[in-house]
């Protein structure tokens, strides 16, 4: 996405990569207010052909014609095409600009007429129109048939007949200018079927307009809600789709008890500290419950969201105490570990207790395999293990691994192994479920120094 804030950036990127090291000559044509379709054609595939940047901004263009368009659109790969100087569209023009893949920003476009609206529907990347402040139902209408992310910056009111018209679009809105809804303009926007519905400028929310979005099916992203009342949450846990929050300093027991009763995929991205009670308190969700903000997890808090009965998320996590492991180990349902880097054997032994799925991608990408204990729960928790950047077994306890891995019930590959002991691959290759390279290609080590 493309927003005013980054812009001055794009321009200093595009001077680079055109290799200017002084201010920019008004007959380049990168910096000029009208070029041909072959200039067009030859700036993208210096950008974006030869890998120089994947973003195409044109400061300056002021003319736009269908053949320049095409030309700047057509290309294949993804690309970030900015006009921020172009302040109109004709429909051939903009029907043109709709053979884009990737992301299109045109800030300066104010008005549009439903013709260029509608012709810009076949665009399949991310359509940023931040100059428009207003809408009729008639153009949001049009709008409404883009088939990418549509995001609409500028527009600060939302009217139920506006927000009836975009509700009709069919993958992802965003309407960040809007800071207040009406209890009609939300029941409207509500019946969006799209992937996501996201509301980035809206800090605080009405108890009876959060009620509102009741039948949304969609994910509803509320990414700078700061003030979360009991009254707004349970309002919010009547939504149909999934829930993401974030911009929350702090939660109160009764609006974590309130949230709870939501029943789809619950996401909180802003809070890092969960105190044991709001912890509880959010225990009680019955869906999948995502907590990305959270790097550190206290043996207390762990076993207040081990409570929950469901799908919990901790994909912020790099490491776990052996005291905490042993906590989230009596929750029954699946964990997402995915951000775990490191775990010692005491806790690798904990979590093996955990008798639900684990994901532990991460972990699964290793370099250096050390730890029966880890060896173990990766085995266990993935019947096809993949450890692709295991490149040598040569710890002290590299036959107990290889010995666990072998005896494991699912397949182990290793294909990578460039180093371990002769006994350390007997005992990989001593069940047939673990595939590492031929013989040939493994050099093979002294024994280790002891194994337990």
């Amino acid at each position: 996405m493309l927003t005013r804030a980054v812009r001055p950036s794009l321009v200093a990127i595009a001077v680079v990569v055109a290799g200017v090291s002084s201010p920019a000559r008004a007959d380049e044509p990168l910096f000029r207010e009208e070029i041909t379709a072959v200039e067009a054609r030859a700036i993208v595939d210096d950008l974006v052909g030869r890998r120089k940047s994947w973003d195409v901004c044109l400061p300056n263009l002021t003319r736009l014609t269908p053949d320049v368009a095409e030309a700047l659109a057509k290309p294949a790969g993804f690309y970030r095409l900015s006009l921020p100087a172009i302040d109109s569209l004709t429909p051939r023009t903009a029907r043109a600009l709709a053979s884009r893949t990737g992301d299109l920003d045109l800030p300066a476009v104010t008005t549009l007429t439903p013709e260029a609206a509608a012709a810009l529907a076949d665009h399949r990347g991310h359509l940023e129109l931040s100059g428009l402040a207003q809408l009729t139902p008639e153009l949001a209408a049009a709008l409404a048939r883009h088939a990418g992310h549509l995001c609409l910056p500028g527009l600060t009111e939302l009217t139920p007949e506006v927000a009836a018209a975009l509700a009709l679009q069919t993958k992802h809105l965003a309407l960040p200018g809007l800071t207040d809804l009406s209890v009609d303009a939300a029941r409207a926007i509500a019946r969006h079927r799209g992937q996501s519905l996201t509301f980035a400028g809206i800090t605080s929310l009405p108890a009876a307009v959060a009620e509102a979005f009741a039948e949304h099916e969609g994910s509803l992203v509320l990414p700078r809600l700061n003030d979360l009342s009991a009254a707004t949450a349970a309002g919010l846990a009547r939504h149909a789709g999934p829930l993401t929050i974030d911009g929350l300093g702090g939660l109160t027991v009764d609006a974590a008890a309130a949230l709870a009763g939501h029943r789809s995929l619950l996401t909180f991205k802003g809070m890092s500290l969960f105190p044991p009670q709001i912890a509880a308190a959010l225990a009680a969700h019955r869906g999948t419950l995502s907590l990305p903000s959270v790097t550190m997890l206290t043996p207390d808090v762990a076993a207040a969201f081990a409570i929950h009965r469901g799908v919990l998320c901790f994909p912020g996590l790099s490491s776990l105490s052996p005291a905490a492991a042993e906590a989230l180990a009596m929750h029954q349902g699946s964990l997402v570990l995915s951000g775990l880097t490191t775990l010692a054997p005491a806790a690798a032994r904990a979590l093996a207790l955990h008798h639900g799925d684990i994901d532990l991608f991460k972990l699964t990408q290793t370099e250096r395999l050390d730890s029966v204990e880890l060896a173990a729960l990766l085995a266990d928790k993935n019947p096809l293990l993949s450890l692709t950047n295991v490149y040598r077994l040569d710890a002290p306890d590299s036959v107990a691994i290889a010995d666990t891995l072998a005896g494991s019930a699912g397949s182990v590959s290793i294909p990578n192994l460039r180093a371990a002991s002769a006994q350390t691959v007997t005992a990989l290759l001593a069940n047939g479920n673990v595939f590492i390279p031929p013989l040939e290609a493994i050099e093979l080590l002294a024994e280790p120094a002891f194994d337990r």
